[in-house]
């Protein structure tokens, strides 16, 4: 097993490509396609897509259009032309930044309290209006794949008055980590998420290196930067000597030098996050009660090895082994060894114990290894995103966008500087891909495999 080592490296300046990546019109089209083929594979006369701000990603996936404040309800019958319903603000916004041909509804219960809803048929005659009718079988997609339904009650009563069945949950159409729509990126959505992770990374980047004692949290967010892209979640910023959870976020408190720090950034496509004790290299010997630098040396191993058993074509569930295999009794996860992304932070997870969902070229993947010690406070973490991608793939990105890969080719190069063995599928996303810092008052210093 290599020695993990800490040693004097300038990153390289990857940077942020200069103009948000656009999905174009004909790749939302095809994903109509392609649910609506698989509405009709699973039997379904009818889709009833929901999305309020929280839960937005399955619609602006499909459509381009994301609720503001309000909910809105996307409604797909076979055969005719679908129906957006919308709240007194969105409804106008709807009407511009949905890429597909839609008819637009005004349905004002959507709308904030207090505002007019004298307006707009009630839902049952908005959803006959739509195609609904009786003996329709009807799939609900909200954003959990499970049994159970998972959107307002008042819109599974209304659905299920006007087709007189009961409601299925088809959120796994597009969801589910083997054979969701979602699970696979597109070329052109590759470009966009690539964008994201340069972005988040970057953030990150700039604020570690700008760490000193006296900081306080709300004045380190400042350097986390979106350029108004959405946020996937809120920022998180913790200092502390004892940080019971990472998703607080930013307010008073100062960094310390001893104490730990957590920093997060996600928008949509993305999330970076860092977290470690804020110490100079000095420090290290006296400094290590809490067994800190004998999580980070095995955390690392364990990262290392979630990396090198990735692979186009394999069982996730070999990337649970492999951590398995190379952690000790120091800590444990908090949560899966690893996701899929989108413009959600998390869409679903194919890293579980046994799993067998084999890794698909297209997939992003966010390495997720939380570290929670067993004993004492010792704060660890890297999370950055990557890419699966077979050689049909790779030639598709290079021709789409031969800077983009220059980058990644950068990336890939900076980790295997680190010590990190990569299959040739494995694209990072991060310009911070691999890297941790162990003494996060002296960013200069990261660790490498040896």
């Amino acid at each position: 097993m290599p020695k993990v080592s800490f040693v004097s490296l300038e990153l390289p300046e990857i940077g942020v490509p200069s103009e948000v990546p656009e999905i174009p019109d004909a790749v939302y089209q095809e994903r109509f396609r392609r649910l609506e083929a698989a509405r009709e594979g699973a039997g379904l006369d009818a889709l009833a897509l929901y999305a309020d701000r929280e839960h937005a990603a399955n619609l602006g996936w499909l459509t381009g259009f994301t609720p503001r404040f309000e909910e809105a309800l996307w409604l797909q019958v076979g055969g005719r032309t679908p129906v957006l319903l919308a709240g007194n603000e969105c409804l106008s916004f709807a009407q511009t930044a949905c890429i597909l041909e839609a008819e637009f509804e005004l349905y004002q219960p959507f709308s904030l309290p207090g505002q007019d809803r004298s307006k707009s048929n009630d839902l049952p005659a908005l959803l006959r209006e739509a195609g609904l009718g009786k003996g329709l079988r009807i799939g609900l997609i909200g954003w959990k794949p499970m049994a159970e339904l998972d959107i307002p009650y008042w819109i599974v009563g209304a659905v299920e008055g006007v087709t007189g069945h009961e409601a299925t949950n088809a959120t796994h159409l597009l969801m589910d980590s083997e054979h969701g729509l979602r699970a696979l990126l597109e070329p052109e959505m590759v470009r966009f998420c690539e964008y994201a992770a340069a972005l988040t990374s970057e953030s990150i980047k700039n604020l570690v290196h700008r760490l000193k004692p006296g900081l306080s949290e709300r004045e380190a967010a400042g350097y986390l930067n979106s350029y108004g892209l959405e946020l996937s979640c809120h920022p998180m910023v913790n200092f502390a000597q004892v940080i019971p959870s990472g998703l607080r976020s930013p307010r008073n408190r100062r960094a310390e030098r001893g104490s730990y720090a957590q920093m997060a950034m996600g928008v949509i496509g993305s999330l970076t996050c860092r977290a470690g004790r804020l110490l100079k290299r000095e420090d290290a010997a006296g400094a290590d009660e809490d067994g800190y630098l004998g999580i980070v040396e095995n955390y690392l191993h364990a990262v290392r090895a979630w990396y090198g058993s990735l692979e186009v074509g394999t069982p996730a569930g070999n990337a649970v082994e492999a951590v398995a295999r190379a952690k000790n009794d120091l800590w444990d996860l908090a949560l899966n060894p690893g996701h899929l992304l989108h413009l959600d932070e998390w869409l679903n997870s194919p890293f579980y114990t046994g799993s067998t969902v084999p890794l698909r070229s297209g997939m992003a993947v966010q390495q997720d290894l939380i570290p929670v010690p067993r004993q004492g406070n010792a704060v660890v973490n890297l999370e950055d995103g990557i890419l699966l991608a077979d050689g049909e793939l790779r030639e598709r990105l290079e021709t789409l966008d031969p800077a983009m890969m220059r980058r990644i080719a950068e990336r890939r190069r900076l980790m295997e500087r680190l010590g990190y063995a990569l299959s040739e599928d494995v694209l990072p996303l991060s310009n911070l891909a691999g890297a941790f810092f162990p003494f996060l008052l002296e960013p200069g210093t990261v660790t490498q495999f040896n």
